[in-house]
Order: C-alpha cells, then sequence, then structure tokens
C-alpha cells in the first residue's frame, strides 16, 4: 500500500517555545505563517524533480526512513528510483529494502584519491537521518558534518535525491529550515530549545535498568573508575551526542568531540564495498587506507578523521531506527550486538582492561536505553 503519512498536526510552533528561533521570534505571527508554509512544503513540494518530496525520506514515525517503512510502499512510491536503486539509476531495490540506505555522491578533497582510477567523487551508501531535535538543537549536520546549515542541507537534498529542475527560493528554504526546528522526540527537548533546563536522563526502575543506567554516567561507583561508564564516553552532554570526561581519561579524546569511530567501517558493519585511497601522494605524509566509508576525512581530507562519523544524540532512540550513517544496524539487537564486539576489542586487542561488553551488560543497556 502507498504512504500517505503526514507529519503530526500537534508539532505547531507555540509561544512556549517560539524562542528557538532566536531572532525571528521577535515576530510570533510572522515565525508561525513561516513554519505553516515550511510544513507546506516538506509534505508536498516537488520543485518539478522526480516526485520526491522531504517527507518521502524523513517520515512521521521515525524522522527518518526504516526498513518497514520503505517496505510499506508500493513499487511506483517515487522513492523507488535514481539512488535508491542498487546502482544509481538501476531498476532493482534490494539495498534500500534491506537497509533503507541511498547511495550518496561525496565528492573527494584535492589531497585525496583513489587507487587505480582518476575519478573525482566516490559513492557510498548512507542511511537517513532523523530530523527529530538535531534542527534545533543540533549545528551538526549529516553523519560526516558536511552541510553548514538547514537552508544548504534542503537544497543539496533536492537537487541529489529528488533531481529537481525547479530551484526553491532563499524564503523557500528559509520556510523549510524553519519546521524542521520544530519537529521533537519530546516535550522536554522542545522547553530545552526554548532555553528551558537541559534534559535529565531517565530515572531506571528495574533492577536491570539500574545497572544499565550506570553504563551513561561518568559518575560512577562501579570499579571506581570510568571504565563501566562506557557508552557516555561518547554519549556524554545535554543531547547525550558528544564525548565526556571518560573519554578524555581513557583515551585523550577532547570533551565534546562530536565525530568519533565506534569500529562501523572497520568491522564493515551493514556490509558495504571497501575502497583503497591515497591521502598526500607523494609527499611524506602519505597515507594510504581502505574502508567501506571513510566519513568525516572524506570531507577534511584528514586521514586522522578516518572511520569517524557524528555522534548520535540518544533522545527519541526507540523512534529513530536503523541505526548508524549506513543504517547498519536495524534494531537495538543489532546495535548492540556490535557494540558488544566493539567493545571487546578494545579490551582484549587494544588492551583496556575491563572495557569489554557481557552478554548481562547488554541486556542491561538494552533495558534502559529504551527509556530515552
Amino acid at each position: 500500500m502507498k504512504s500517505t503519512l503526514m507529519l503530526p498536526t500537534l508539532l505547531v510552533v507555540n509561544s512556549l517555545w517560539i524562542t528557538g528561533f532566536g531572532a525571528e521570534a521577535a515576530d510570533p505571527a510572522s515565525v508561525r505563517r513561516q513554519v505553516h508554509q515550511g510544513r507546506k512544503l516538506f509534505n508536498k513540494a516537488t520543485f518539478e524533480g522526480n516526485g520526491r518530496t522531504c517527507l518521502t525520506c524523513h517520515t512521521e514515525k521515525t524522522g527518518a526512513l526504516s526498513v518497514k517503512q520503505v517496505n510499506w510502499l508500493d513499487s511506483h512510491d517515487p522513492l523507488f528510483q535514481h539512488d535508491a536503486a542498487d546502482v544509481i539509476g538501476g531498476h532493482t531495490f534490494d539495498r534500500v529494502r534491506f537497509n533503507a540506505t541511498f547511495l550518496v555522491t561525496i565528492d573527494l578533497p584535492e589531497n585525496v584519491r583513489l587507487t587505480g582510477s582518476d575519478a573525482r567523487s566516490v559513492v557510498v551508501p548512507r542511511g537517513v537521518p532523523t530530523v527529530f531535535n538535531t534542527p534545533a538543537l543540533d549545528p551538526v549536520l549529516m553523519s560526516d558534518g558536511r552541510q553548514p546549515n538547514l537552508q544548504a542541507q534542503a537544497l543539496d537534498a533536492y537537487f541529489r535525491h529528488s533531481q529537481i529542475t525547479e530551484v526553491p527560493s532563499s524564503d523557500e528554504l528559509n520556510d523549510i529550515a524553519s519546521f524542521e526546528k520544530t519537529l521533537f522526540s519530546s516535550h522536554s527537548l522542545r522547553q530545552f530549545a526554548a532555553g528551558g533546563a537541559a534534559p535529565e536522563l531517565p530515572k531506571a526502575v528495574t533492577a536491570s535498568e539500574k545497572r544499565g543506567r550506570l553504563f551513561f554516567t561518568d559518575d560512577n561507583p562501579i570499579n571506581g573508575n570510568p571504565i563501566k561508564g562506557r557508552c557516555v564516553h561518547c554519549h556524554g552532554g545535554p543531547m547525550l551526542n558528544a564525548t565526556s570526561p571518560g573519554a578524555n581519561a581513557i583515551f585523550g579524546i577532547p570533551v565534546g568531540t562530536r565525530f568519533i569511530s565506534a569500529f562501523v567501517s572497520e568491522f564493515e558493519l551493514g556490509g558495504g564495498t571497501p575502497i583503497r585511497y591515497v591521502f598526500n601522494e607523494g609527499e611524506v605524509n602519505e597515507t594510504v587506507l581502505t574502508s567501506t566509508d571513510l566519513g568525516r576525512a572524506l570531507i577534511t581530507g584528514d586521514p586522522a578523521d578516518a572511520n569517524a562519523f557524528k555522534i548520535s544524540t540518544l533522545w527519541g532512540f526507540k523512534q529513530t531506527a536503523p541505526y548508524m550513517h549506513n543504517s547498519g544496524a536495524l534494531d537495538v539487537d543489532q546495535l548492540l550486538d556490535h557494540y558488544q564486539r566493539y567493545f571487546n576489542f578494545v579490551e582484549n586487542v587494544a588492551g583496556v582492561p575491563g572495557f569489554g561488553m557481557s552478554d548481562q551488560d547488554k541486556a542491561d543497556i538494552k533495558a534502559y536505553i529504551k527509556r530515552m
């Protein structure tokens, strides 16, 4: 059955959190009109393209696109074309049906090339980032951070994914951005965007949840060190999307870092084709790397950023599957299976005692994370 999903009508700007729009809040009525127009554009505007709208991929249920949502659609939906095909422009769609990923073309930095090829871009499979919470509360856009603002992101998506032939005006892009800033997974995050108190970690009720909660706090009594709280190493700060003192204490990673490798590319989670890259060819610092997706390094040209991706917020976690930049984990079980392998690697191969994840740890984290 073809999707007729619409974004929830309850997400309408009101006086409580209109201040999330900064200078625009000087005229609340104008902001409301802008949000209303942005919502219509988000849902329906195709700009004479291939029929896709923002809503095609950023759906009501997750703000993104899950495998289940893809498979609700019939084969005539605008989603099934172009970069959703197994090869761009092809006529089979196994990848999007099984992984909910699209093919994204990334232009290579000047100092990076592909071995055995003169191509100046690379094509990688990427999932659809959720529009919940991020537009109003996170200035880092896309899993590799390549877009400077919401307007640029929307315009690039229209050209690359919707193949538009009519260019939206700056006012239309501003309207879309304003509407996106009204999309939250919870009331507490709306209040935070409006200048209210930062959301606090949910309380744990069951014994398993209480054990699971310890993984998300640096103030951890177990073992007398930050090892047990290893999930907060990357999911710290008010948005649970930045590195914390624990990561700094153990690995020397600066507090507040937004891009990091969780070994998704290294372990080839979600599959993908390994590609060989050369950085700074012929120079003393020449570096050769092979990866299914180099992530942030494809934007910065710095091999130190290899396989690093944006740390996503955990708020709204249960609403925003699939997970990872390439939808490599379709549900929480697959996600925690990956982290168990990763944490055990850090303990057994990298040599950080106590960093591994037991099956009980995994069950406890699963019990708690559903409260976020």
